[in-house]
């Protein structure tokens, strides 16, 4: 062997060594921050506002639409517990304000929105990131 050859073999063996060495996935870790990140249990209107301050970043929530602010982009949601045992819209007691920017639901749909509450324009409100309508029980 040429002694020229021998320093080109070690750095040619060290290299085809790494590469076949396994690679740790980051699928589950990725999937695992993005779970956490999401809304975990789907939330009354009540709950949630009794109880706000427990609830700190993303949260579902379920609830009636019982106003419509086109020019403002804002509904406004009660409770669905609320909602069926008094068959309108009005008897709520708690009445919560939610930013969304997409296609306003009508008065009287039952939604299921996931989102958080901020501050806009002064105000604490709750920005929904997504809206659905949900079929009635």
């Amino acid at each position: 062997m040429l002694p020229s050859a021998k320093p080109k073999i070690f750095p040619a063996i060290a290299i085809l060594i790494i590469a076949l060495l396994p690679v740790p996935s980051v699928g589950p870790t990725l999937q695992a921050a993005e779970a956490s990140a999401s809304p975990q249990a789907v939330l009354g209107v009540d709950d949630f506002m009794k109880n706000a301050d427990r609830y700190p970043g993303k949260v579902g929530l379920e609830g009636v639409v019982s106003g419509v602010a086109p020019d403002r982009a804002a509904i406004s949601l009660i409770d669905s517990g609320e909602f069926q045992a008094c068959g309108v819209t009005t008897c709520a007691q708690l009445t919560l304000p939610v930013h969304w920017s997409g296609p306003l639901p009508a008065v009287g749909d039952r939604v299921k929105i996931d989102g958080q509450t901020r501050e806009v324009k002064g105000k604490l409100m709750f920005v929904a990131e997504r809206l659905e309508k949900v079929a009635r029980p």
